[in-house]
């Protein structure tokens, strides 16, 4: 009972640890520090997705660090994964191609790319929980972004948030985010408007309200 314990107490660390530093990932795409510790996370895991998801995401934001440190990570999840998607991995490698943002390496895990998937049904939503650790995160970087008066910054956390939004049909970060902003008297341009349109037009596609 101890053991069992123990191993499930490991897995709530790692599944905590791999959800911070899946925001960290969000926020700041190109830091390869926090997609290591994220795919170390992973690695505790028992599922595979989680892993597949973090290394896809790895590979487009970190895709100019590829050829010097990419085998050593395939070393280091070697049988982790599905064979055929581990030697998938080192095949698009091994050509030193770019990942595209919709890609057949994405998981609902993935958080900078997403499924090549044009079916509705099987589009990706997140928890509750993960729309709110957004929501907060996003917010204290806009924030802090707009204290120091960086507007380059903001620019880039905004565009970064809406793909996240629309990729995901993440509608509830999307509001908290409004919401939070709007009490702080945030100027939203055209671009909040058009995610909103954009949520909007998917509704009626749909033929369904969410």
């Amino acid at each position: 009972m101890i053991d069992l314990d123990f191993t499930k107490k490991m897995e709530i660390t790692a599944r905590h640890s791999f959800r911070y530093y899946s925001r960290q990932v969000f926020l700041s795409p190109n830091n390869i520090e926090y997609h290591e510790k994220r795919i170390d996370a992973a690695l505790l895991l028992d599922e595979r997705e989680p892993l597949q998801g973090a290394l896809a995401d790895f590979l487009y934001g970190c895709w100019y660090d590829i050829p010097y440190i990419f085998e050593e990570i395939l070393d280091r999840i070697q049988g982790r994964l599905l064979p055929e998607v581990e030697q998938a991995f080192y095949e698009f490698t091994k050509k030193f191609d770019y990942i595209d943002r919709n890609s057949v390496f994405a998981t609902r895990w993935s958080i900078l790319v997403t499924p090549s998937l044009n079916n509705n049904r099987q589009r990706l939503r997140i928890s509750s929980d993960d729309a709110k650790d957004v929501a907060n995160d996003i917010v204290t970087a806009l924030m802090q972004a707009k204290e120091n008066e960086d507007s380059v910054i903001i620019e880039r956390i905004e565009d970064e948030f809406f793909a996240h939004c629309i990729s995901r049909s993440d509608r509830l970060a999307f509001s908290l985010v409004w919401f939070r902003l709007g009490r702080s008297g945030w100027v939203f341009d055209e671009r909040w408007n058009n995610c909103q349109k954009q949520f909007e037009q998917t509704r009626i596609k749909n033929g369904k309200k969410e």
